[in-house]
């Protein structure tokens, strides 16, 4: 005990805040207090309410604090990336769940025939992929697992890169999903649409159907208090296919794992097809903005010296 009383009064207190005056925090800070500014501004003009659901956060926010200033007292230099990281990812979880619904609220109707139309184009459907994947059962209930293995994925890139010495990839993956999700929002804004089971012969599950009569609401004319449970609301472009490609690269940083993280990563991609989730186009505007994404942040210069 004593020795840990020695260490918390010699600590500098400018040795604290060298962890956080890196241009990363900065452009973190400064991203998140815009983001919320912004969205509530927004949130206003569109009538979106029960705003404070963003603050249920709070509890792990407080912890990771709690956790984050011991590592930096006890010295632990991956453990205090890995905590800011997990700071900075629980605060934007909220944040950029609350701008996908805002732009859920646009004056654009439903664009499901058009993206059904594009697929049509191209001689792509999505009832057949589905169709195809439930003669095989064994088939159908992996890839089902596959697509859902894209939150334990996020959690994954997001962390063992600082964990293991690769703090540079987490951190470009945490601005990539901001840069993203802020896109996304913006083409979902435009070009809104529920799902392909809403145009083709497939039986939309519970998750789906909820989503749908969620978007529905979004777009009537009354107050709606938001729903962090409906909040995957995008159908074009698949933003699900854009976490996989940028949790590849994440974990890619790693020559061993670089292989089978993009071998899942195109395996999410084909679930999202065969869950019957998103229509060939939303693959494809996915891919696009994951590169547009990757090569953004590419070129940013060295955010942590």
């Amino acid at each position: 005990m004593q020795a840990w009383q020695q260490r918390l009064a010699s600590l500098d207190p400018r040795a604290i805040w060298k962890y956080y005056a890196t241009p990363f925090q900065c452009m973190m800070t400064i991203t998140t207090v815009v983001l919320i500014g912004g969205e509530l501004i927004l949130a206003r003009i569109v009538h979106l309410g029960g705003l404070s659901q963003i603050l249920n956060a709070w509890p792990g926010l407080l912890l990771l604090v709690v956790v984050l200033y011991y590592c930096v007292v006890c010295s632990y230099p991956r453990l205090i990336d890995v905590c800011q990281l997990a700071i900075w990812a629980v605060l934007l979880t909220n944040i950029l769940s609350l701008l996908i619904q805002i732009a859920g609220r646009s004056s654009q109707p439903l664009c499901d025939h058009a993206l059904a139309a594009m697929d049509a184009r191209i001689q792509f459907s999505t009832a057949f992929f589905v169709q195809l994947a439930a003669r095989a059962p064994l088939v159908e209930i992996a890839l089902a697992i596959t697509y859902s293995l894209i939150a334990p994925l996020i959690i994954v890139a997001l962390l063992l890169p600082a964990l293991c010495g690769h703090s540079e990839a987490s951190r470009r993956f945490v601005l990539g999903v901001v840069i993203a999700a802020i896109l996304t929002a913006a083409l979902s804004a435009y070009w809104p649409a529920a799902g392909p089971w809403t145009t083709q012969e497939i039986a939309p599950n519970r998750e789906q159907a909820g989503v749908t009569a969620y978007l529905i609401r979004l777009k009537s004319n009354v107050p709606v208090v938001i729903d962090m449970n409906n909040a995957g609301i995008v159908s074009f472009p698949s933003f699900h296919v854009v976490l996989a490609m940028l949790s590849a690269v994440a974990l890619g940083s790693m020559r061993r794992l670089r292989v089978w993280v993009w071998m899942l990563a195109v395996l999410i991609c084909i679930s999202a097809i065969t869950t019957g989730w998103h229509y060939g186009v939303d693959l494809l505007g996915g891919m696009i903005l994951g590169v547009v994404t990757i090569l953004a942040t590419s070129r940013i210069p060295r955010i942590y010296p």
